[in-house]
Parts: C-alpha cells; sequence; structure tokens
C-alpha cells in the first residue's frame, strides 16, 4: 500500500512541474509566432525570403529565423502588411509553373489562399483590404488592363507567404527569379478609388 502511495505523490509532483513549467513557457511562445519571425526578418511592406540565406545584399532578406520544416522543393517568400491605411496590392511581374499564396490575420489564421491554377491568367496579383476599401477601389480605382483577384480581409494587419515549387534544380534560377519579383506595397491613390493628396 505504502509503495502505491508514493508512486501516486510521485506522478501528482510530476505532473505538477510539467504544468508550471508549460505556464511559465507561454510569454515566451507568445513572442515568436509568424508575425514576430516575420517581423524580425526585416520592416512591413518588404518581401522576406524565409528558410534558406542569400547572399548579402540582396533585396529580399534572407535568414531562418527560426521558420522549421522548410521544404526545399520550394522557395518562399512572405511579407507583413497593413490595410490601416487602405488596400495593399501584391503581385509578381514574373510566372512560374505552380506557386501558391496564402493571406494570415496577425494572429495566424489564414484568411485567403489561391494558386497559379485559379488565378486569373495564372499571375499573383491580389488587391487586399476591407470590404469598404475594395468596394471603392472597385467604384472609382483604376481600370487596369492586369487582372487583379481582390481579397477581403476582416483585421488591419496581416501577412502574405508565396511558395513557388522547384520541380528540377535546372528550374531553380527561373524560380528564384519569380520569388524575387514579389512586391508587396501599399496600393496606389489610383489603384485604391482614392484622389491623391
Amino acid at each position: 500500500m505504502g509503495k502505491l502511495l508514493l508512486a501516486i505523490l510521485i506522478g501528482l509532483v510530476g505532473a505538477g512541474i510539467v504544468h508550471i513549467a508549460v505556464i511559465l513557457s507561454i510569454p515566451g511562445q507568445a513572442d515568436n509566432d509568424a508575425w514576430s519571425r516575420l517581423s524580425r526578418l526585416g520592416p512591413a511592406f518588404s518581401t522576406v525570403r524565409i528558410g534558406f540565406a542569400e547572399p548579402e545584399g540582396d533585396r529580399h532578406a534572407g535568414s531562418p529565423a527560426g521558420f522549421v520544416f522548410v521544404d526545399p522543393a520550394f522557395i518562399d517568400v512572405a511579407c507583413r502588411f497593413s490595410v490601416e491605411d487602405g488596400p495593399v496590392r501584391l503581385f509578381s511581374d514574373d510566372k512560374t509553373r505552380f506557386w501558391t499564396a496564402s493571406i494570415y490575420a496577425r494572429n495566424g489564421d489564414n484568411l485567403y489562399s489561391i494558386s497559379e491554377r485559379v488565378a486569373l491568367e495564372g499571375r499573383l496579383d491580389l488587391l487586399v483590404g476591407t470590404a469598404e476599401q475594395l468596394d471603392l477601389a472597385r467604384i472609382e480605382g483604376s481600370s487596369s488592363t492586369i487582372p487583379t483577384v481582390p481579397v477581403a480581409v476582416t483585421g488591419e494587419e496581416g501577412y502574405l507567404t508565396v511558395r513557388a515549387l522547384v520541380s528540377a534544380e535546372s528550374e531553380r534560377p527561373f524560380v528564384d527569379r519569380f520569388a524575387r519579383s514579389v512586391i508587396c506595397r501599399p496600393a496606389t491613390a489610383e489603384e485604391a478609388g482614392t484622389p491623391a493628396s
């Protein structure tokens, strides 16, 4: 009977220690979400490379920054943005065989996903904003010949990730060129349907 009570006591003490350790680690984990890791790679509206370092001086910053499970068969880029002052345009002038793009809220909720198979003309070209901003852009904005996919978001801040497949090493330079061409910027007054100030 004494051995059973000792085993139960040891189990309870061990469980208590584990629970206390988990509770004490929560603040450290909260500061290490995807938004925080991306903010360490670059400022808002800058396209950054995720996963594998690039040579110094490249337009896209490169650092693993704590991202794990980065698949070497893909080239991943991301950018943080805010729609507080107007919609955001996320686009690339290049094309590649296979890409996917996802828009996330600041807290990590996936808000929208698209791939080259369903994108207009296979191009990455998104106009992200609130429903009101997108309505204004649709009514008053420019009538560009390049089709842009409108994406309504509810929060003010978010981030985009783009993953491009490198199906063969001989394609890596072309896929890399696509990844480097991803632009993340506030929409122009003409694109947003607002008068220039």
